[in-house]
């Protein structure tokens, strides 16, 4: 705020908050971390979104409560995974309701481990979870019987669970579930929906293809299953 009378009423409950003591070091902590969220979000859509945030009549400031995101923010955070990368539902109604310190991650993929969720999988799906480290953990240690349900949904396409051998691949997990607001962290989060997003969309073309025509390419899947495990 270059100028010093407040030009609007919520520019001046701002101010007027500035303006309290802090009670210890503590506060006082919490009150730079804030600011510096503040800043840095308001930086970064200036940064990314030049066009949306002249064009913007939404207030910068937050409501007196500035554990929430002020209406700008918002709307940055709105852009990010229209434009950027997806954020979770969980994410996106988390920032109306109280400030986002880090960008939070949350897989995006496919989660069959949830209750009922296997069920809900197309065929191609269900399919192929023995061919994987982490679906071959479920089937096994996890969901009671795995095997025996492969059995029988599959049985009759000529495919058997014992038929695909065990791959020493592995489920990767990212270490971290947040990160920092920073034009590192956009970057890098933006780069990897992109690549992610293409392997989304290779398979779904994978389950299609599988679909079409679920018994014979089922056995042309699990012979090249077979011959990619061969060692070199």
């Amino acid at each position: 705020m270059s100028h010093l009378v407040p030009l609007s009423m919520a520019e001046a409950i701002y101010s007027l908050y500035q303006c309290q003591f802090t009670l210890d070091a503590t506060e006082s902590l919490d009150y730079l971390e804030t600011q510096l969220n503040i800043y840095s979000l308001l930086a970064l859509y200036q940064h990314y979104f030049p066009t949306e945030w002249k064009a913007s009549q939404a207030t910068i400031y937050p409501p007196t409560d500035v554990d929430c995101h002020s209406p700008r923010e918002l709307e940055f955070i709105v852009l990010i995974y229209t434009h950027l990368f997806p954020l979770s539902h969980w994410t996106v109604e988390t920032a109306y309701e109280q400030r986002l310190h880090n960008i939070p991650i949350t897989p995006m993929g496919i989660d069959w481990t949830m209750d009922g969720e296997i069920e809900h999988l197309k065929d191609g799906w269900q399919l192929l979870l023995p061919f994987s480290h982490d679906g071959r953990r479920w089937l096994d240690d996890i969901h009671p019987e795995g095997s025996d349900w492969f059995d029988s949904e599959f049985g009759i396409y000529e495919i058997t669970y014992t038929d695909i051998d065990h791959a020493d691949d592995y489920y990767y997990q990212p270490d971290c579930t947040s990160l920092p607001w920073s034009k590192t962290s956009i970057d890098l989060l933006t780069r990897k929906w992109q690549q992610a997003n293409r392997m989304l969309n290779c398979a779904a073309n994978l389950i299609d293809w599988l679909e079409a025509d679920l018994k014979s390419h089922a056995q042309i899947l699990l012979k090249l299953w077979k011959q990619a495990l061969k060692p070199h």
